[in-house]
């Protein structure tokens, strides 16, 4: 069974995580034509994308969970079964994606995004946490930001306001129902452009037809490990305050 003080040093390992050096290399390659085209991709396609999708959190789990969310070790193991099954599926849609080239591979995006919501949500569910309200929602779409950073500091300053954000029972800070949508609707923007800027880019390989498709199924599987990396420390983060 993990002990708390296991998972204590499983959170700074990954506050000391760098990007990846598959998604730096991706990104280095396509950078000046991803730029170009994530220009041209509107935010508020994005943006309508997030806000509408993560609604829906009455979807059919990934996996099932048979765990007691009280022990940390199967918590943990459940979410990488979830975040296994999560970058399976994505790679699957990404490859067949990339397979026409341009033709398909924006048409990608709103796919990677709906399932991340869900791997997020389902991961919450592995340690306990339900995800029903708006301020859970809230907490989904900060999770979704600091998975598609590829700036370390960036992503610590995240992370740290994340921290901030949960209370000493493993719960959320409230915050008053009319000042949540201003702050979606400020996540939202946030994570718009760091999709935008950075999971579009590592995409642009995607335009190539038949050569995309391994491209479209590699960074497809990256995006979904850093969302699994991302939403265990979060609900990690959680359990611990609680066991405080």
């Amino acid at each position: 069974m993990m002990t708390p003080a296991q998972l204590e040093a499983d959170q700074q390992a990954y506050r000391a995580m760098k990007p990846s050096f598959l998604g730096r290399g991706i990104e280095r390659l396509t950078n000046p034509l991803g730029s170009a085209i994530a220009s041209a991709i509107p935010k508020s396609l994005i943006e309508n994308v997030l806000k509408g999708i993560d609604k829906a959190v009455d979807m059919a789990p990934l996996k099932q969970p048979d765990h007691d969310p009280a022990d940390l070790g199967a918590s943990q193991r459940a979410a990488k079964a979830i975040a296994r099954t999560a970058r399976t599926l994505n790679a699957s849609s990404g490859a067949a994606a990339g397979l026409a080239g341009a033709i398909t591979a924006s048409a990608d995006i709103p796919a990677t995004i709906a399932l991340a919501l869900r791997h997020i949500r389902d991961a919450g569910r592995a340690y306990g946490f339900d995800g029903a309200g708006e301020r859970e929602r809230l907490f989904r779409l900060q999770i979704l930001e600091i998975a598609a950073l590829d700036d370390h500091a960036e992503k610590i300053s995240r992370l740290d306001a994340l921290d901030a954000d949960i209370a000493a029972d493993g719960s959320l800070e409230p915050i008053a129902t009319q000042g949540i949508e201003p702050l979606v609707d400020q996540v939202v923007e946030r994570v718009s452009r760091a999709i935008a800027l950075a999971s579009v880019r590592r995409r642009m390989g995607m335009v190539v037809p038949i050569f995309g498709s391994a491209v479209g199924g590699i960074v497809n599987a990256q995006f979904q490990r850093d969302v699994g990396r991302a939403a265990r420390y979060a609900f990690q983060a959680r359990r611990l305050r609680a066991l405080d």
